[in-house]
């Protein structure tokens, strides 16, 4: 039966194990590069990503340290290698994994998504010696009639050689049930053992191509694509009755509202200094004070407030000084001049984004 996880999502049988660990937010996001031999239409990669780049989470990666070090912060069990196509930078995929292995041992749980246009069977073979142990292939499956295409399922069947989950993950786009059921068939037919269905969504850089295509959002609201959702629960109801595939329905909501959210929490725990809050959507809450100059700031905070200066963290890349929310907002009626107070919440990731400010007067 099709059954609602506790996630927002959707499933006929069990999860995968990849889907397990990345929905409690366990999951390292592993992006080896923007890099792909595909263009598809729903690609939803931001400009920056689609060069030649690595992150690990948010965290540009420029040594093996910069992963090891992300995944320590965020308490992570596992990693999803993805990008563009992790495979179009195969050694250096295959190192990182290794390394993740090697650092945290077997049981960091690696799956990792690729296309399956360079798939072929010495290429599969260092990722399994990595240590890869979930591979999910995403061929171009709505336009069937390409040579690329033909590449791809070909060598979907070389991972069947190793002794590994093998999968397939795609977007559920409208009107296209026909091609996504031939490869559910196709998958249980080669003895893989599920298939993610997701959600289809946009963003700022496929947006145009979506609606040229005829597709429109659910909402002012929403990212998600009207009718992808009821399409991917139709083809988890036919699924059930007709393979025996593993399916999982990734919602947007899944996504946005759990996914991140249990990331966020995880990290923020670990990185959060004494006078931050940590909310329950896993931001850092905290005060503080800009000033022209910041050791004039601080000395009057120290000096003419009796502020402690272990409440106190001097932020000089971003110009302020940070406190206890608390401290800030008895300061800022208290303190006459240029000093401006704010209460922000940021993201605890390695670009610590802000998400809101509310000035105190």
């Amino acid at each position: 039966m099709v059954w609602e996880t506790p996630y927002f999502s959707y499933a006929v049988r069990e999860l995968p194990k990849g889907c397990q660990l990345c929905v409690r937010g366990e999951k390292l996001v592993l992006f080896t590069t923007g890099k792909c031999p595909r263009d598809c239409f729903y690609c939803p990669l931001s400009e920056h990503r689609r060069g030649d780049v690595v992150y690990a989470n948010e965290r540009p990666v420029r040594t093996l340290d910069d992963i090891i070090e992300e995944a320590l912060i965020q308490g992570a069990k596992g990693a999803g290698v993805t990008g563009g196509d992790p495979m179009a930078r195969l050694e250096r995929t295959a190192e990182y994994i290794a390394v993740l292995k090697e650092s945290f041992g077997n049981d960091f749980h690696v799956h990792l998504y690729t296309t399956g246009a360079l798939a072929t069977k010495k290429n599969l073979e260092k990722l399994y010696n990595a240590g890869l142990d979930e591979i999910r292939f995403h061929p171009d499956i709505f336009n069937p009639n390409s040579r690329l295409f033909k590449v791809e399922v070909e060598n979907i069947k070389n991972a069947f050689d190793f002794d590994w989950d093998v999968g397939g993950e795609i977007p559920s786009v409208p009107g296209q049930f026909e091609r996504m059921r031939w490869y559910a068939e196709f998958l249980d037919n080669l003895g893989a053992k599920f298939l993610n269905v997701n959600e289809l969504e946009f963003s700022e850089t496929n947006l145009r191509a979506i609606l040229e295509r005829g597709y429109k959002p659910v909402s002012n609201e929403s990212a998600a694509i009207k009718g992808s959702l009821e399409l991917g629960l139709e083809l988890l109801r036919w699924g059930e009755e007709n393979t025996s595939l593993s399916y999982h329905l990734c919602t947007a909501k899944l996504k946005d509202a759990v996914q991140l959210r249990n990331r966020l929490r995880r990290t923020a725990k670990n990185v959060a200094k004494p006078y931050m809050e940590v909310t329950e959507e896993g931001t850092l809450r905290f005060g503080i004070a800009e000033y022209d100059d910041l050791d004039e700031l601080y000395w009057l905070l120290v000096e003419e407030a009796g502020v402690p200066p272990e409440w106190l963290y001097v932020d000089r890349e971003r110009g302020r000084i940070e406190m206890p929310e608390e401290v800030a907002l008895e300061l800022a009626g208290a303190i006459e001049g240029d000093v401006r107070f704010f209460i922000v919440e940021e993201y605890p990731t390695f670009d610590r984004l802000e998400v809101e400010r509310t000035p105190l007067e």
